[in-house]
């Protein structure tokens, strides 16, 4: 079996499927970990600009944002490429990937992940799984997840309060986290003061932030580290606690199961 991944969070899946030493090819932004292996995706954004930068270039940006190398592609001869078809901005656009695999030579088996919220991750594990021949491990896989989650359900079961939560997913300029993230503070026993469960993230003020007199104000920037998000520009007088978006937020894979236990511990340290 021969596997390319074009995004973080179907690396992560594949590796939970125990198959990462199927992997022949992953995306740019796959990090350090996988330089080893050929990166079939590129970028025009400079992503070492500032947030606001990065927006600007993505705002004004006359051509796609990410490109695949389809030569690449078609000498590495994959029998299973996995993808996504939930966001644009986050990775390559998914009619463009299919319009590579329809002329690939080797007929490689397309697994587009389209995971908007919450309860449509595991769906992944499941696509995944059965694409690459791996029923027992998407079994176990699964069953971790629901285990998981019915753990942190527990304990949130218990909070004499419903802490009011902004979630920041980009900071210059500030956009509420949606997708996932609404659902994740649900499940922790929190309210999401911006994006609701069931909406997309989208472009919001500080003013609005401010309006919603959250609690306490989390960000994970797209794609970032928290490191990375400390040069951002942020109001004096709003605390903002800064959480990591490319390792845990920005993936919404298994890797959200350590997430989970990284906003319960930042909702500690804020006495919520």
């Amino acid at each position: 079996m021969r596997i390319v991944t074009l995004l973080p969070s179907a690396t992560d899946m594949v590796v939970a499927l125990g198959a990462s030493a199927d992997l022949v090819g992953v995306s740019h932004s796959c990090g350090a970990n996988w330089s080893h292996l050929p990166a079939l995706t590129s970028t025009i954004v400079d992503t070492s600009a500032s947030a606001a930068a990065i927006d600007a270039q993505v705002k004004q940006a006359a051509a796609p944002l990410y490109h695949l190398d389809i030569k690449l592609l078609e000498v590495l001869a994959p029998d299973v490429i996995v993808s996504q078809s939930l966001c644009d901005v986050c990775a390559v656009a998914s009619g463009d990937v299919e319009a590579a695999v329809a002329g690939l030579s080797s007929r490689p088996l397309l697994v587009n992940l389209a995971p908007f919220r919450l309860d449509d991750v595991p769906q992944g594990f499941v696509d995944i799984g059965e694409a690459i021949g791996r029923p027992t491990e998407t079994a176990a896989l699964a069953d971790r997840w629901a285990t998981s989650l019915a753990q942190y359900r527990q304990v949130a079961s218990k909070r004499l309060n419903r802490p009011r939560i902004a979630f920041l997913d980009w900071i210059d300029p500030p956009f509420a986290a949606g997708h996932w993230i609404p659902d994740m503070l649900d499940l922790l026993g929190c309210e999401s003061v911006l994006a609701q469960p069931g909406e997309p993230s989208h472009e919001v003020d500080w003013d609005r932030v401010r309006t919603a007199a959250p609690d306490a104000i989390f960000a994970a920037s797209c794609g970032q580290t928290a490191g990375r998000a400390e040069a951002d520009t942020i109001p004096a007088d709003l605390t903002v606690t800064l959480l990591d978006g490319y390792e845990h937020f920005s993936r919404p894979s298994p890797a959200l199961l350590e997430s989970f236990a990284v906003l319960e511990q930042a909702l500690h340290a804020k006495g919520l």
